[in-house]
């Protein structure tokens, strides 16, 4: 269970973005504020966050566990994302509620990062395979992540191979865990373009996605954030997007 954000500027990235993203750790709505089955009580996405964000020759990608809010260290990477300057940029952010104390670590924050045919690719997952644990020293999202890389290959896909790539991913962890996935929910950044997809199984309203878009900035978040409230569309469950960073 997890909260995303997704930006794609032609400008640096505002700062409040980050930082209304970031209340989120601490208020950010949980399954049980939509009627669902809630494993604990606490409040938030308190069990770490991480920042990934590109530009031409730029890059800041860090990672903690500790409760976003709370953590000097998610503040000064908001920082560093604000001291790029060779736009586009690509953000890509995340807050993170895990059901097990044990797997509360830097090394499985999201995003997950990886170099594929000289591209920057980072994923983040909204979503949990009931059993799953960690395996061969990976969540069940770092999982999904090779998983779904494996299927698109080396070459940077269009929409289309993108989505069936996406849909042979989930099939293979469907036949693996039958009716034991929460939500496939992620975004992602591939290169020079963000991906989103809302695939929610359980508590639909919850494993959300929304897309917002204003002069020069398109954001894809988890809620919709305080001081970028306007005009929201949420992502129907099943679609994938494909934002291209402009140059």
């Amino acid at each position: 269970m997890s909260r995303i954000l997704g930006a794609v500027s032609d400008r640096p990235i505002p700062p409040g973005l980050l930082e209304g993203f970031r209340a989120l750790s601490e208020a950010g709505r949980t399954p049980k504020d939509f009627g669902c089955p809630q494993p604990d009580p606490k409040a938030g996405h308190p069990d770490g966050w991480g920042i990934a964000c590109i530009g031409e020759s730029e890059e800041v990608y860090r990672r903690g566990a500790l409760k976003a809010a709370m953590d000097p260290a998610f503040g000064e990477a908001a920082k560093a994302v604000g001291r790029l300057v060779n736009p586009p940029f690509l953000l890509l952010a995340h807050v993170r509620r895990s059901p097990r104390r044990d797997e509360i670590r830097a090394d499985f924050s999201h995003p997950f990062r990886r170099e594929v045919s000289g591209r920057r690719v980072f994923f983040a997952h909204d979503g949990g395979f009931e059993g799953f644990g960690v395996r061969e020293q990976r969540t069940d999202s770092m999982a999904l992540f090779d998983r779904l890389l494996d299927r698109l290959g080396p070459l940077q896909r269009d929409a289309t191979e993108f989505k069936q790539a996406t849909a042979e991913a989930k099939a293979s962890f469907d036949e693996e865990f039958p009716r034991k996935v929460s939500s496939y929910t992620f975004a992602m950044v591939d290169g020079d373009r963000l991906v989103a997809h809302r695939d929610a199984r359980t508590c639909v309203p919850y494993y959300g996605l929304h897309e917002a878009k204003r002069e020069g900035l398109s954001i894809v978040c988890s809620e919709v954030l305080a001081g970028f409230e306007g005009k929201w569309r949420l992502l129907r469950n099943g679609e994938l997007i494909i934002l291209a960073a402009r140059s």
